[in-house]
C-alpha cells in the first residue's frame, strides 16, 4: 500500500502513526513543533516532518508524494490547519480520502461558563477577581495579556517546550507565572495547582477527554471555583469538505474505514501491556522516573481510590486492586481496543514489600496475560530510615497491617528481647498503641528488656507529614487518624 500522510501533534496523531507502523503501512507525520517530534518515535514506517505548514507548503507536500490517504489528527482548535488541509485537497482535485479525528466532549455543570472566542473569554475575566489558571496553551497568550491588570493575575500552564516558554516571556509573563509541564493532568494534579496558586477561575478549551477537559471540570467542581470554557470553533462556512471526507473518533474506527476503502485486513487486536507499579508513599515526588513515565503513557489505571487521586495520569481510572475485579476490565479492553494499550496497577510503597503485587502478577499470568512487568517503588522503610538517619540493613521487619495480633506479637517480642532495631508498618493509630502496650507489659515482666525509643512517621510524603520521637508511654496518647509506620530504636545506655 502507498504511504499515508498524517497531520498530527496530538495523542491521536501518535496513536495513528503507531497503528499504521504496526500494520507495516508507511506514513509521513507532520507536526508543528519540535516537542511534537520528541513524543513521536521514528521507525522504518514512520517519518516525522517538523514545522508549521502554510497552505502553499501543504500543497507542496501533497504534490511531492503519491499518498493513499490523508489523516487529519490535529488539535480540535487547530481549525485553520484543518481548513487549509481541506482547501488544498479540494482546490487541487485530490481524490484520495481525508479522515478527520473528532474528539468527544463531556458535559459541564452550572459553574461552567462558555465562550465562543478567546477574546470574549478575556473580556469576561476582567469582571472576576483572584488568580486565573490559563490552560489554553501558548498560542492565544497575547489575547489574555492585553491589559496589565489581567496579565498580573495569570498563571499559565504550557508545554515544556522552548517555543512555549519563549512566547510566555514575550507576552510579559514572569517565571512565577509559568507552569511548563507535559500533560495529561489528573483531577488531583489540577486540584493541587488550584490550591497552590489560590486559583479563582480556571480557563480551558473544549478539547474533550483526550485534552483533559473532564479532569479540569471535575477539579473546579471539587474546589468550588469557576471554569471558563472556550468552545471548539464550528466548521468554517464556505469550506466544504472533499468528497471522500470521513470523521472517526478512535483507532478502531480508523481501521474500519481503511479496511473498507482499501480492501485491507488490518491488525486490530489489542496488545495489552500491564505494569504493576509501586508508587512510594503517595506523593508524586516519591514516584520513580520509570513509574512516572508509565503513568503518563497509561491508557488504564487501577488501584485504591487514595492512590488514583494522588497520581498524574490521563488514563481511565478504576478503583480496583483485586484480580477478580481487574481481570474482567482487562478482558473488555482486549475485546474493544486495537493496537497497543497500556494498563498500570498501583501499589503503595514498593511492590516487593508487604505488597499484593506478587499475588496479582501470578493471577494475571494464570489468566493468560503475557506482557506483565513489575516496577519497584520507594518503601516507607527506606524513606523513614533516611528521615531519622538510621541504617536499617539489620532491622527486623514487622507488619500489623491487616494482620491478627497472634501472628505478629511473637515476632515483635522476640526482636525486642534480642535488642534488635525493629521497623513496623501499621493500619493506623490503634496499631501503634497496641504495639506500645505490649512492649510496656513485656518490660514490666522482664526488666532486662532494653529500653526503646519510637521513631514514628505519620502520613509519610504527604503535605501533613509529621515525624515523632516518642517513649512507649507517649505512643498511647496518639489519636490522629492516618497512616503510621516507625522504628523501635533500642536505647544506647548501658544495662
Amino acid at each position: 500500500m502507498k504511504k499515508i500522510l498524517v497531520f498530527g501533534g496530538t495523542t491521536e496523531g501518535r496513536l495513528t502513526a503507531q497503528f499504521l507502523a504496526e500494520n507495516q503501512i508507511a506514513c509521513d507525520v507532520c507536526v508543528a513543533t519540535e516537542y511534537g517530534e520528541e513524543v513521536l518515535a521514528e521507525s522504518e514506517f514512520v517519518h516525522v516532518k517538523t514545522g508549521r505548514l502554510s497552505e502553499p507548503a501543504m500543497k507542496e507536500v501533497l504534490a511531492k508524494e503519491d499518498y493513499a490517504a490523508v489523516i487529519d489528527a490535529t488539535h480540535p482548535f487547530a481549525t485553520e490547519v484543518s481548513k487549509n488541509i481541506m482547501h488544498c485537497m479540494k482546490e487541487n482535485s485530490v481524490e484520495m480520502p481525508l479522515y478527520r479525528f473528532e474528539r468527544k466532549t463531556d458535559g459541564a455543570d452550572s459553574f461552567c461558563t462558555f465562550f465562543y472566542s478567546a477574546e470574549e473569554c478575556a473580556e469576561s475575566l476582567k469582571s472576576t477577581d483572584g488568580t486565573i489558571l490559563l490552560t489554553t496553551g501558548s498560542k492565544d497568550l497575547a489575547v489574555f495579556c492585553q491589559t496589565e491588570e489581567l496579565k498580573q493575575r495569570l498563571v499559565v500552564r504550557v508545554l515544556p517546550a522552548v517555543e512555549s516558554v519563549r512566547l510566555c516571556h514575550e507576552a510579559g509573563l514572569e517565571g512565577r507565572q509559568i507552569i511548563a509541564m507535559q500533560g495529561p493532568f489528573s483531577q488531583k494534579m489540577n486540584e493541587t495547582q488550584i490550591e497552590d496558586f489560590h486559583v479563582s477561575v480556571l480557563v480551558t478549551k473544549e478539547s474533550g477527554k483526550t485534552g483533559g477537559e473532564d479532569t479540569k471540570i471535575a477539579a473546579c467542581r471539587k474546589k468550588g471555583i469557576k471554569c471558563f470554557i472556550i468552545r471548539k470553533p464550528a466548521e468554517q462556512p464556505g469550506c466544504d469538505a472533499p468528497e471522500n471526507y470521513k470523521t472517526v473518533n478512535s483507532i478502531r474506527q480508523l481501521a474500519d474505514v481503511l479496511e473498507a476503502d482499501f480492501a485491507l485486513k488490518l491488525k486490530t487486536t489489542c496488545r495489552l501491556s500491564i505494569i504493576l507499579a509501586g508508587i512510594g508513599m503517595g506523593s508524586p515526588e516519591n514516584e520513580t522516573v520509570e513509574v512516572h513515565n508509565a503513568l503518563l503513557n497509561a491508557d488504564y489505571a487501577f488501584g485504591a481510590s487514595r492512590m488514583l487521586e494522588s497520581v498524574t495520569t490521563g488514563a481511565k481510572k478504576f478503583p480496583y486492586y483485586m484480580a477478580k475485579d481487574i481481570v474482567p476490565v482487562l478482558r473488555q479492553v482486549e475485546a474493544e481496543e486495537s493496537g497497543s494499550c497500556n494498563a498500570v496497577v498501583l501499589f503503595s510503597g514498593d511492590t516487593g514489600f508487604y505488597s499484593g503485587a506478587a499475588n496479582l502478577y501470578a493471577e494475571l499470568k494464570v489468566s493468560g496475560f503475557e506482557d506483565v512487568r513489575i516496577l519497584p517503588g520507594i518503601p516507607s522503610l527506606s524513606y523513614l530510615a533516611a528521615k531519622f538517619n538510621l541504617s536499617w540493613q539489620n532491622a527486623r521487619i514487622i507488619s500489623t497491617h491487616g494482620v491478627a495480633k497472634s501472628c505478629w506479637l511473637e515476632s515483635l517480642c522476640s526482636a525486642v528481647c534480642s535488642g534488635a532495631l525493629v521497623f513496623f508498618i501499621t493500619s493506623g493509630a490503634e496499631d501503634v498503641k497496641s504495639i506500645a502496650r505490649e512492649l510496656i507489659l513485656l518490660k514490666k515482666n522482664d526488666p532486662k528488656v532494653a529500653d526503646y525509643i519510637v521513631q514514628l512517621g505519620y502520613q509519610l510524603s504527604y503535605a501533613d507529614e509529621k515525624l515523632y520521637s516518642l517513649s512507649l508511654e507517649g505512643c498511647l496518647e496518639i489519636t490522629q487518624k492516618g497512616l503510621y509506620s516507625g522504628f523501635l530504636v533500642p536505647s544506647q545506655k548501658e544495662k
